[in-house]
Formats: structure tokens, C-alpha cells, sequence
């Protein structure tokens, strides 16, 4: 049996707001874990998306480019840009950089709370985001890199808890750059490609709570099968500490969690 997959992301974030089950769970290297209900992940996808318009104003079809390291925190920006509209492209934030274009460009500090290069170099026209690694960060601990900085935790948790703007995004809107490729996938293929990926696992799952994404950088394919997990109301675990399949540290983790492999 395939998983039911909502027709758009949007859908799955409306799926996600009735839910007080776990959603998203995270282990980092440092030991932290956090776990999201759909409700709670909802309301930062909300706020994240709330902020873009509000702050930064951003709209439809703008592209924000996110540096690429697995954290909670970037898939809530991940998911919010989505909910209203932008497109998201996912780099290298030590060797890569902003483009012409790009509108928002997002950095996560390191474990010792450094922004990484890909914040020193934003085109005109763009604005630069620091976020934060602490759940319960209230801000950025450290210095901000020069120039009009958004410092995301600083910022985020006074907006709406509820998006109201667009009720869909344009079904041929550019929504996520592709490996390899200099398009974008559009808007109205991300979840039907999240399907594809989670096909015929359904059964493989079975009763697990959760399923884990395995990947510490968050590449298009990573971000199709977050989504899917979504889809299928499990909690989607995703760390960026070594997973390696042969450590019996992570496999106790994933015991612990009722997680399976994706």
C-alpha cells in the first residue's frame, strides 16, 4: 500500500496542525534532542514564513538560498519558504555561494556558534539570515557578519503562529533546485515526487513511529524524503551526527525512537 500523499505542501502543513503526535525529531552531535509535534513544527513553519514577507519581503517565486547542513531549525525554513511560495536552493555554505537573484540567503552557525563564508558573500538585493543551533536560543550568541543581517531566533517567535497569505503557490512555481541541474523542480511536482521516493516502503515500515532520513546534508533527494515521511504521519528523525549503520550507539537510538531506516 503507498503512502497518501497530500497534493501540496501547504496540504501537508495543514495535516501537520492537527496533530499532537512528533513530527520532526533531532539528534545533534552535541547530544541535543528535539522533538516537534505536527502542531508545534506547524507553528514555526508559520512563523518562518510569516517573517519572510513581514521582514524581509519576500514573495512568491523568490529564491532562497539555504546552506545545506541538516538541522531542525533549517527544515522549518525549508518547509516555511515552501508554505509561501519561494523557491529554495540548498548550498555548500563553506565553498558555495549566493547567486544573482537570490533574495534571502540562510546560513547555520557552527558548534561554535561562527556564521559560515556563504553570509559574506549576499548580492545586492539580498538579505542574509543567520540561524541559530539552540533550541532555545533567543538569538545568535555571537557576533553578526556586517551588514543588513537578520538574525532569525532573535526575530521569528514574535510573528503569527498562522500564515494567511497564499492559499497555494503557482503549480509551475519554482520550488526546489535540483542536483546537477540549473532548474528548479516545481511546486506542484514536490509532493508527488516525495511519493514516487517513499513507494512501495509502506509495508517495510509497518508499525514504526518514526522513520529515519539518513544524510547531513540536505540535497534535493533528502528533502523529498523528509517530506514523504511527513506524508505518512510518522516522525521523520534526522541528525547530524556519524549515523553509520554498524554503530550500536544509533541503532539503540533508532530502538528507542520505534524509527526504521528510510
Amino acid at each position: 500500500m503507498d503512502i497518501p500523499i497530500p497534493r501540496s505542501v501547504p496540504r501537508l502543513v495543514d495535516k501537520l496542525r492537527s496533530s499532537s503526535r512528533p513530527a520532526l525529531i533531532w539528534y545533534g552531535l552535541d547530544g541535543e534532542r528535539v522533538e516537534l509535534s505536527g502542531r508545534v513544527l506547524d507553528n514555526w513553519v508559520a512563523k518562518t514564513a510569516n517573517l519572510w514577507v513581514d521582514e524581509l519581503d519576500l514573495e512568491a517565486g523568490d529564491v532562497v538560498a539555504l546552506g545545506d547542513e541538516v538541522h531542525w531549525r533549517s527544515l522549518a525554513v525549508v518547509l516555511g519558504s515552501w508554505t509561501m511560495g519561494a523557491a529554495v536552493r540548498a548550498v555548500d555554505p563553506r565553498s558555495d555561494a549566493a547567486e544573482p537573484g537570490d533574495r534571502a540567503v540562510v546560513g547555520l552557525v557552527d558548534a561554535q556558534g561562527a556564521t559560515p563564508p556563504l553570509l559574506d558573500r549576499v548580492p545586492a538585493g539580498a538579505r542574509a539570515v543567520v540561524l541559530d543551533r539552540p533550541a532555545l536560543s533567543l538569538g545568535h550568541r555571537g557576533g553578526l557578519p556586517a551588514g543588513d543581517v537578520l538574525d532569525y531566533c532573535a526575530e521569528v517567535r514574535s510573528h503569527a503562529d498562522v500564515y494567511d497569505g497564499v492559499e497555494e503557490p503557482a503549480p509551475d512555481g519554482a520550488a526546489l533546485r535540483t542536483a546537477g541541474t540549473d532548474g528548479f523542480l516545481p511546486h506542484d511536482r514536490l509532493m508527488p515526487a516525495a511519493g514516487e521516493l517513499a513507494s512501495g516502503r509502506e509495508a517495510a515500515w509497518g508499525t514504526a513511529s518514526a522513520v529515519h532520513v539518513p544524510g547531513r546534508r540536505m540535497d534535493a533527494e533528502f528533502l523529498l524524503r523528509v517530506l514523504a515521511v511527513l506524508a505518512g504521519g510518522r516522525a521523520v528523525v534526522v541528525t547530524d551526527r556519524p549515523a553509520d549503520a554498524d554503530d550500536d550507539a544509533w541503532r539503540s537510538v533508532l530502538a528507542a525512537e520505534n524509527a526504521v531506516p528510510f
